[in-house]
């Protein structure tokens, strides 16, 4: 793959570059730096024993497709580390749009035909990722998902000892978590050199209301919900705009224009492909 990709915006690999791996692994983050992306997005849940692991759901449902359907709650870390996730019918393939197919009543990715292999890798701790991220060289920015409430201490912690406050993007899409977040921080201090993000998605009275009293670097609004005015207006009140994934070629042209900070992509080398071919 060409590697002159130049100018914005930021390709946010969307729980990592998940044609290589499973999402939320350690291998699909390593390929988005790999790649010579800006940054990745990925997801965070609490474990049973307090601790931070890296992965969407609540349950190892998902990861595991259905073998195993225990609930991180009841588990510890070190617990949920031994369990294998395979490859298998858990990537995409390279371009959009992706075919999905029916999994124990829920939606799965097909896996590309020429894949055969059985492999199998592991989930990891924030803190693990936080080591790894802190050899990663050069501009590397992580969005950070909170997916459920109660993390924001065990969080502090984990960058009380970091060299890698400064590359993250603290945000959720959930109104519980993010009002505690906001407080938190309100109260205890933030960490410098942290940024703050909230996934409003769209953009109305009670959005709008949450964007002005709090603390925030950028909101997250889904793709066909916002213009170019709406950007210059954010842009106003010091706020960068994403993009949510909106993955085909008519709004990679859209929000090309529209001089948006980030993109959250689940095709990062289809992106970059067409960049190169449509950039002047």
């Amino acid at each position: 793959m060409k590697k002159d990709y130049t100018g914005k915006p930021m390709r946010l690999v969307h729980t990592g570059v998940t044609q290589f791996a499973p999402e939320n692994t350690l291998e699909a983050f390593k390929k988005a730096v790999e790649l010579g992306c800006e940054g990745v997005e990925l997801d965070i849940q609490l474990c049973g024993d307090g601790e931070i692991i890296v992965t969407h759901n609540n349950s190892l449902g998902y990861m595991t497709f259905e073998r195993n359907r225990a609930f991180l709650k009841d588990l510890t870390a070190n617990e949920i580390k031994q369990v294998d996730i395979p490859y298998r019918n858990a990537l995409k393939l390279k371009y959009p749009p992706y075919p999905w197919t029916e999994h124990d009543g829920g939606r799965r990715m097909i896996t590309p035909p020429d894949y055969r292999e059985d492999r199998v890798t592991r989930l990891i701790t924030f803190k693990e990722f936080d080591g790894w991220l802190s050899t990663v060289k050069g501009d590397f920015t992580v969005e950070v998902e909170f997916k459920t409430t109660g993390m924001c201490r065990r969080m502090d912690e984990i960058l009380s000892a970091s060299s890698n406050v400064s590359r993250y993007i603290f945000f959720s899409g959930d109104w519980d978590v993010l009002e505690e977040m906001q407080a938190h921080y309100r109260q205890n201090g933030k960490p410098e050199g942290l940024r703050l993000g909230a996934n409003i998605r769209f953009i109305n009275e009670k959005t709008m209301d949450f964007v002005r009293r709090s603390d925030l670097w950028e909101v997250g609004l889904n793709n066909e919900a916002f213009t170019k005015e709406d950007v210059d207006m954010f842009d106003g009140m010091g706020i960068k705009v994403f993009s949510n994934l909106g993955d085909y070629p008519e709004w990679w042209k859209k929000i090309c224009e529209m001089g948006i900070e980030g993109f959250k992509t689940n095709y990062p080398d289809a992106f970059t492909e067409w960049w190169i071919e449509n950039q002047k």
